[in-house]
């Protein structure tokens, strides 16, 4: 029983009104028919002809009135709280006064409702429920229970009756505070959202609604207190939309769809929303198709007025950057289809936009404007390698000038693009010389530790695509290892600069070319045994040594270098050393390694040092597999044995686990050592 519901019921007798009761009165839908029922709570008159007193199979109420809805009859709205009518039948005037004025409006629109014969199974009838702040429990069930028949009132009422009322009932609740309204409000809008309609969509991010969606939005139930998130604040005064050229209407309200859209999936809802929630997926539907057919409009339908935008981009740089950056994020992928991408490689040719962006970067290096040249450059030269190979023909100097110039420059979040466009120049043979020739003049110049970290990569990537390596590739390779022979000469060792150098000392370790790293092997043992060497150096320092144990010719000369400077004791080297300070016995002599062609080790003669050596050696063998056998807890096969030493490290999970309502991340060995 609704409290809210309380009413007065008058009879008019006499010339007069009487009030013969009081109860809680509402509209009541029994097998498609409506009736007027109140609920008894205090009789102060009788009158048989409307009183009907039936007890209920549960509590103790009984019925004051149980009057059927006519549409015959005129009922009438009195003021804020009155609504009286004629029962014919009977020949009596009624009156219902209510004591809450809105109950009273919901009231009234139901029994209008009601008066129109509705029934839920017609499409021809009108909302079962008008939303109050009263019945907002009832709207949500009905949603979830009717699907379709909502859909089909949202989508087809031209006054928007039901999101008018909803706006009116979050204007007061949240002018009153009332936190419970508020809070059902939001997800009344959830069950709409989760219809997964596009018109119902449409009608709630529209110019009418959006903010009212927005505002219901913020008070889920855990964003209570100070900490709520202002979704209206963004909108209305950090959020501004700038309009580049003139669209038709439909094209435009796409464009603001969308963005609301993303708004609402990214931002709003991210909180619930997982990445596998299938309206995650019909979201990025809706908003993909509107993305479509907005490039087709301004490329195909607007194409002028776009090709005086990008003639004119200089006017406006910041503002426009922006637009263009917005402009791949949304459009990249549809510029596949090669009428969409003539027409905008069309345009960007008659703008002659990239010559226009890579001169103003040698101007200017403002962040925004060098991450739009190169974001540019990318898209051209992947969906048309033609005009690219072209422009590079004719500015040559200016593109390998700007290209140096942001490789030089402290915008670390460039050098990813830098290398993208890079590996592209180079896997064209035609352009290839171009690209080592600027990489041989990048390595002149005073390099930091982003740049000689791109530059190694660059140059790895050029040799994984050439079959062979050229002069020029093992130039450049020295360059990269040159900066170990810098770094020990240093005291402070700079981590940043050694880790690309590990990194191709490492690759070239596993080419067929790995002799090109002898010269430095002093320099990369110095380093190694450094003590301030640690964390993700030590893994990659780790790594090579065990590249170089698989490489005989390599670990022999590794091993000289080691003895010639003492270090064979040393922990990353001493198993090497063991390895190689023998070979196998031959003829039933053993004899000492010959160490390649720079030093070989005297032969030892002497049977009885021979013999007392390999006693030694047994005896270090035997120490180094010595078990311990407090720590053994069970008996383990060999087939087991790899199996048990990853459960032995590995006492708890890793990666990622759930727990309430949060993610936390369980640390790994790795993690360990990189905060090392």
């Amino acid at each position: 029983m609704n409290r809210t519901s309380k009413a007065k019921v008058f009879v008019h007798s006499d010339r007069q009104w009487e009030e013969i009761c009081v109860g809680y009165v509402q509209i009541v839908h029994t097998d498609g028919v409506s009736f007027i029922r109140g609920i008894l709570e205090k009789e102060l008159k009788q009158c048989p002809n409307i009183v009907k007193f039936c007890h209920m199979n549960t509590g103790r109420n009984e019925w004051c009135i149980n009057l059927r809805v006519n549409p015959e009859i005129t009922y009438e709205q009195q003021g804020d709280n009155i609504i009286s009518w004629e029962e014919i039948d009977q020949k009596l005037e009624i009156a219902i006064s209510f004591i809450d004025c809105r109950y009273s409006s919901e009231f009234w629109n139901q029994l209008q409702n009601s008066r129109r014969n509705f029934r839920y199974d017609d499409p021809e009838s009108t909302y079962p429920i008008i939303p109050s702040q009263q019945n907002l429990e009832a709207v949500q069930l009905w949603i979830s229970d009717n699907p379709d028949l909502i859909i089909q009132k949202l989508t087809t009422d031209p006054h928007c009756t039901f999101l008018e009322e909803l706006t009116k009932i979050f204007q007061d609740a949240e002018a009153q505070q009332h936190q419970h309204t508020l809070e059902q409000l939001h997800y009344v809008i959830r069950n709409l959202i989760y219809l997964k309609n596009l018109n119902v969509l449409k009608r709630l991010l529209s110019d009418k609604f959006y903010m009212t969606l927005f505002g219901i939005m913020e008070y889920h139930s855990e964003y209570r207190g100070p900490q709520r998130v202002s979704y209206r604040n963004f909108l209305t005064s950090e959020l501004k939309f700038h309009l580049i050229t003139e669209l038709n209407p439909e094209i435009m309200e796409k464009i603001h769809f969308n963005y609301r859209l993303s708004y609402l999936k990214d931002s709003v809802m991210a909180y619930y929303l997982y990445l596998q929630d299938p309206i995650y997926y019909q979201f990025n539907f809706y908003i993909i198709e509107n993305n479509k057919q907005i490039l087709e409009s301004l490329l195909l339908n607007h194409k002028e007025q776009f090709e005086e935008f990008l003639i004119n981009f200089i006017d406006n740089l910041e503002l426009n950057c922006k637009f263009i950056n917005e402009f791949f994020l949304s459009f990249k992928q549809f510029l596949q289809i090669q009428s969409l991408n003539d027409a905008f490689v069309s345009c960007i040719g008659k703008a002659d936009l990239l010559r226009v962006l890579f001169s103003k970067t040698l101007e200017i290096q403002q962040q925004q404007l060098c991450f739009t040249t190169l974001q540019l450059t990318i898209m051209i030269a992947n969906s048309n390698s033609q005009y690219f190979q072209e422009f590079l023909k004719q500015n040559q100097e200016l593109f390998w000038q700007s290209m140096e110039t942001l490789l030089l420059s402290n915008m670390t979040t460039l050098n990813s693009m830098i290398i993208d466009i890079i590996q592209y120049i180079c896997q064209n043979q035609a352009i290839l010389g171009q690209g080592i020739d600027w990489l041989m003049r990048c390595f002149k110049q005073r390099l930091n530790s982003s740049a000689i970290a791109s530059l190694q990569e660059i140059v790895q990537l050029i040799c994984q695509q050439q079959k062979t390596f050229s002069q020029e590739l093992i130039i450049l390779s020295n360059h990269i290892l040159d900066i170990l022979d810098q770094q020990i000469k240093l005291t402070i060792k700079d981590k940043f600069m050694i880790m690309p150098t590990l990194k191709h000392f490492k690759y070239l370790c596993t080419s067929n070319y790995s002799q090109i790293v002898k010269p430095y092997c002093e320099s990369f043992i110095k380093i190694s045994t450094s003590q301030k060497i640690f964390g993700v150096l030590e893994g990659q320092i780790r790594d090579i040594i065990k590249y170089i144990k698989s490489n005989t010719t390599l670990s022999q000369y590794i091993v000289i270098q080691v003895r010639i400077l003492n270090l064979q004791d040393h922990s990353l080297y001493a198993k090497l050393v063991q390895q190689y300070s023998y070979v196998r016995i031959e003829d039933g002599q053993k004899t000492r390694m010959q160490m390649e062609d720079l030093k070989y080790y005297e032969k030892d003669d002497s049977e009885e040092q021979a013999l007392q050596q390999q006693q030694q050696t047994i005896q270090l063998i035997r120490q180094d597999i010595r078990l311990n056998f407090s720590k053994i807890v069970r008996k383990r096969n060999d087939e087991d044995e790899d199996e048990d030493e990853v459960k032995v490290r590995e006492s708890q999970p890793k990666g990622i686990i759930f727990r309430d309502n949060c993610f936390k991340r369980i640390k790994t060995d790795d993690d360990d050592d990189d905060e090392n």
